[in-house]
Formats: structure tokens, sequence, C-alpha cells
């Protein structure tokens, strides 16, 4: 009778753990979602943070490292800068990828149009891959 009592004792006192260790973490998960500033630390990460930069004079340091004439350059507002060259056309690059990476390519299709004989119209950097508009004249 004295074993009944005591198995059920503790079975209540480990139900009233369980209950009270649930409780615990959900006070606790329910302060980490309402300020969850409260858990950040001002610790600097070992690890590297890609940061891409939309600042206009990265564009514009860009194309002057690379040699490419242009007039003008224009914010747009899905974080893309639209260049327009002085040998005309436009270019449309954009802050979610390498800015340095799209201005090189840039500079190979000019070179590399400019010796075939050909005049580039547009081209768009906002994809995979770069969509070319040629100027043709007939």
């Amino acid at each position: 009778m004295r074993r009944k009592k005591l198995k059920r004792r503790s079975k209540a006192l480990l139900l009233k753990l369980i209950l009270l260790c649930m409780l615990i973490v959900a006070v606790i998960g329910g302060v980490y979602f309402i300020f969850p500033n409260f858990f950040k630390s001002n610790l600097i990460s070992p690890l590297a943070q890609i940061v891409f930069v939309s600042d206009r004079r990265l564009v514009e340091q860009a194309l002057l490292k690379n040699k490419i004439l242009y007039s003008s350059i224009k914010t747009a507002s899905d974080s893309s800068y639209l260049i327009t060259l002085s040998a005309g056309g436009d270019a449309i690059i954009t802050s979610k990828k390498n800015i340095n990476l799209q201005i090189s390519s840039l500079q190979l299709m000019l070179n590399r149009l400019t010796i075939e004989g050909k005049r580039i119209k547009s081209v768009d950097f906002r994809y995979d891959r770069p969509v070319v508009r040629l100027l043709f004249r007939y």
C-alpha cells in the first residue's frame, strides 16, 4: 500500500516538474519574441558578412577604374542603377550583386563588341545572365 502511494507521489511530482519546465521555456520564449534585442550581445561576429553597397560613388569609381565613359547615372527604386553610356546605349546594374564584377563584364562586352563593329542599345545585369540588346543598322 505504501509503495502505491510513493509511486503516485513520484508520478505527480514528475508531472509537476515537467509542467514547470514547460512553463519556464514558454516564458523565456515569449520574452525572446517580445524583446528580441534583449538576448543579442554587442560582440563582433568572426564570420564575414556580405554587404551590398548601394552607394552611387562605388558605381562611379568602378566605371572610372574600368575606363568606361558615361554621361549619367540614375538610381532606380528597385536597388538598381541606370547608366547612360557616352558612346550611346544604356546599362542597368543592380546593387544586389557585386558591382565591380558587373562593371568589369560591361567593359569586356563593350571592348569585344567594338572590335566586332557592333553597338549596344542596352545591357541589363539584373538577371542571372546579362540581357544584351544590340543596335542594328541596315
